[in-house]
């Protein structure tokens, strides 16, 4: 049987890919083990140690790119401890916004790997305040537009309704929705929303060409696991069925680092299960190879025109 709730939290290494640390990193991944709001499957206050350690077993050379990704410089930062959120915080997760904003002022991109869902409103909160043409490309399964959940306006189920509130102009597209309230299909309905849902069910309407159009030039993109099909990520704190595949996930970051900018990342929602090391492995593939899709013109692998290697056809 799967046991969510025992996992070791083995420190294996405290760097992304155990990689030498650079005086000049082009990438900073910044571990966030917030959790205090998820419910029915807990444990992703251990995410980042399992997402650093799994790394460890990546090889640095991708047979795609056909280089060493990490070339470029990735470092790690010092884990990043949120002090717990709710209606009552002045500066929710100022201390993750802090450290986002300091990483891009340095010209690192960063790249968050949590924890829950609802630390994407710090490092979003730094994104926005330095790039005035940005979007977000929001890739999970439920759309998190609660207005409060268990009296907290600041619960991961209401982290993209807080991001509106605080941004009303933020272009949103959310990717892979599997599941939503009444509450919050009542409030799409009713209320006039600069968001863009693309629901898991319509997978095969899905258009790289039309994701691309609902984006400015400047993309956040916030990556939960949960997204995918339980069959290859039963880690989450909502593991469902119907879910999005590797290679779909891999074709959308690919097109949209291909055309746009990358500004900033975060990778949240894995809840390890003890000794089972799979979903682990994927995630941390998941953040090498999409900063690889980030760099790949640096890296040689992408054209000007953004064409190399990029499959329209999702």
């Amino acid at each position: 049987m799967l046991n969510y709730t025992t996992m070791t939290n083995i420190v294996e290494t405290s760097y992304f890919g155990n990689l030498k640390q650079v005086e000049e990193p082009k990438v900073l991944i910044i571990p966030t083990p917030y959790e205090y709001t998820t419910s029915f499957i807990k444990g992703t206050k251990n995410g980042p140690q399992a997402i650093l350690n799994a790394s460890m077993h990546l090889e640095q050379f991708d047979e795609e790119l056909w280089t060493s990704i990490s070339d470029i410089g990735i470092n790690t930062s010092s884990f990043v401890n949120c002090e717990f959120v709710n209606n009552k915080s002045k500066e929710p997760f100022i201390e993750l916004e802090q450290v986002v904003r300091t990483s891009v002022i340095s010209g690192t991109l960063p790249i968050v790997i949590g924890g829950e869902h609802s630390i994407t409103y710090g490092a979003m909160k730094a994104i926005y305040d330095l790039y005035t043409d940005v979007s977000i490309l929001y890739i999970n399964s439920r759309p998190n537009l609660m207005e409060s959940f268990q009296n907290n306006t600041f619960n991961y189920h209401c982290t993209m309704r807080q991001l509106y509130e605080a941004m009303p102009d933020l272009k949103v597209t959310q990717l892979g929705i599997k599941s939503l309230s009444s509450l919050e299909a009542n409030w799409l309905e009713n209320n006039d929303i600069n968001i863009e849902i693309c629901f898991a069910k319509d997978y095969k309407q899905w258009k790289i060409a039309d994701i691309l159009s609902n984006l400015t030039k400047n993309v956040y993109i916030s990556f939960g696991f949960n997204v995918f099909d339980s069959s290859i990520m039963p880690s989450s704190i909502l593991p469902e069925p119907g879910g999005m595949t590797w290679d779909t996930a891999l074709d959308i970051i690919k097109n949209v680092s291909a055309f746009k900018e990358i500004v900033g990342m975060d990778f949240v929602g894995l809840s390890p299960i003890n000794s089972f090391s799979a979903p682990n492995l994927l995630a941390a593939k998941l953040i090498y190879k999409s900063i690889g899709y980030t760099f790949a013109r640096q890296l040689g692998a992408f054209e000007e025109d953004g064409s190399a290697l990029v499959n329209t056809a999702l």
